[in-house]
């Protein structure tokens, strides 16, 4: 199992590809796999600094150890719906599993491999969320001797139970649609089906307004609901060492259980994985003549949706967003009079809050990437270059649209909103949509890679999504203090203001954009 563990870890660390490899290609793979994999502990590393500084505003005493818990919550929920995704493909896929097949590596050795590098993946994410929580609380509050021990536990500890019942439900979801036409589309929506359930799950009891003069008290009723684990954690930071040993017995029989069923049925999943969909993929009577950007549009939402991990990630933020509109608009609707919560005095924030929350896990930055080897194909097709990215962000656009319409829609039936509240929905999560879609093409362009061998290394790790997080964050910032300083009115202006930021984008990238696709 070493050799395979080795080859694990020189995937995400290929130092030795650096010194010893004199092909200035394999150099350049080299040095792109490194600079994604610290992208990542970076852009992990930013997130957990921001919400945990965010959060340690209305947080006191011990409360603060709510901050590292949610962070090992928010990965391990991300792991879970990742696992169920794609865990049967990396654990059997036969483009990576036929190789080593034919070594001298017994089948125990191969699963325990495969499971070892996805493991070390959610690793990566783990520590990115979990050390800089724990450097803000450590900062604010005198911890015990125990607290760094146990952080570091929690965070080698925490990717095995989301990995091992994530893998083993993938595992019969994938079984489940081999053999169907569109097997890669209905494992994704069976996997947003699932997350959806998971974060309405968390909803189930209780008011979202309940305890709204106790905001940390609110997060920790969510919080555990949501992911009980995180309760364990907490209590172990502070001291309760049963509670410790409680949550790594948990994590270590999960994957054992997730061990345990690859090997006894690694024939069984295999073939299944593996198997061939029924029907053919392609047949000449469903073709239809088109327009060009019809055409594109067509490929380009046949690829996202032939690609979970991508869909997941991209439409990740539209289904939070619809589930706590809501679970917030029926709390506020059932909310008893003395808490002076009105319906129709909140609907501009919450408009603002659908536009933000959707935005915050667009991954159209990842689009070009995402053509691959294909990209020369691109290159070669008599179109011109700015249909093409035209088409990148109008797909970009579609859920966040979407999701702005059905929020508008469900909170004007639950709150009795008036009439021009629907259209406002539209119209923020719209521009806030076409502003960031913008941006992150600019920006997946700039810094485009086509040699990749797994998604995860462009849709979660590349630096064109890096940097289109850190431009997204700064201007959604911006966007909700604008709110706070100027009230309601200052939708009409943030509207403008973004419409106007993803002009000046667009305009001079549609006029450049041969040129963009020529250097590609």
């Amino acid at each position: 199992m070493l050799p395979l563990v080795r080859l694990a870890l020189m995937e995400y660390f290929p130092l030795s590809a650096l010194k010893n490899t004199t092909d200035a290609a394999a150099k350049k793979r080299a040095r792109r796999r490194l600079t994604t994999t610290l992208v990542l502990l970076l852009a992990c590393g930013y997130l957990s600094s921001v919400y945990s500084f965010a959060m340690a505003q209305a947080m006191q005493g011990r409360q603060l150890l709510l901050i590292p818990a949610l962070m090992l919550a928010g990965g391990a929920i991300l792991g879970l719906i990742e696992a169920v995704s794609r865990g049967g493909m990396a654990l059997f896929a036969a483009a990576t599993v036929d190789p080593l097949l034919s070594l001298p590596f017994s089948r125990r050795q191969i699963v325990l491999g495969r499971i070892f590098a996805l493991y070390f993946e959610e690793l990566l994410i783990s520590l990115g969320m979990l050390l800089p929580a724990g450097v803000r609380v450590a900062g604010m509050l005198p911890v015990s001797g125990a607290f760094w021990p146990v952080l570091i536990l929690g965070a080698l500890l925490s990717p095995l139970l989301p990995l091992g019942v994530g893998g083993v439900i993938g595992l019969f979801v994938q079984m489940l649609t081999a053999r169907m036409k569109q097997k890669n589309l209905l494992t994704a929506l069976v996997s947003l089906l699932f997350m959806g359930a998971v974060f309405l799950f968390s909803f189930r009891s209780g008011t979202m307004l309940g305890e709204v003069g106790n905001m940390a008290g609110l997060l920790e009723q969510k919080l555990y609901s949501l992911y009980p684990p995180a309760r364990w954690f907490a209590l172990a930071l502070g001291g309760s060492w049963p509670d410790m040993a409680f949550f790594a017995l948990c994590s270590l029989l999960c994957g054992l259980v997730l061990y345990a069923l690859a090997k006894g049925c690694f024939t069984f999943f295999y073939e299944g994985v593996n198997a061939t969909a029924h029907g053919k993929a392609f047949t000449m009577a469903r073709q239809h003549k088109t327009g060009l950007v019809l055409a594109l549009i067509k490929k380009e939402l046949r690829q996202k949706l032939n690609t979970p991990m991508w869909l997941m990630n991209t439409d990740m933020g539209t289904i939070m967003a619809i589930i706590l509109t809501v679970a917030l608009g029926i709390a506020i609707k059932n909310a008893p009079p003395e808490q002076g919560f009105i319906g129709p005095n909140l609907w501009p924030l919450m408009a603002l809050g659908v536009g933000v929350v959707q935005c915050m896990s667009l991954t159209a930055a990842a689009s070009v990437s995402m053509e691959g080897k294909a990209i020369y194909a691109i290159k070669s097709l008599p179109i011109p270059a700015a249909l093409w990215l035209r088409s990148k962000i109008l797909v970009s656009m579609l859920p966040p649209m979407v999701g702005g319409l059905v929020c508008g829609l469900i909170l004007t039936l639950l709150l009795k909103l008036p009439v021009y509240a629907l259209p406002v929905f539209l119209l923020i999560s719209t521009a806030f949509a076409w502003a960031f879609s913008v941006t992150e093409l600019r920006l997946g362009l700039r810094y485009a890679r086509f040699d990749w061998d797994n998604p995860t290394e462009v849709i979660k790790g590349g630096a064109g999504v890096f940097f289109s997080m850190l431009v997204t964050m700064a201007v959604l910032g911006v966007c909700v203090g604008l709110y706070f300083a100027l009230g309601d009115w200052s939708l009409l202006l943030i509207f403008c203001l973004l419409l106007a930021f993803g002009a000046l984008l667009w305009l001079p990238l549609k006029k450049n954009a041969e040129k963009k696709l020529t250097l590609l």
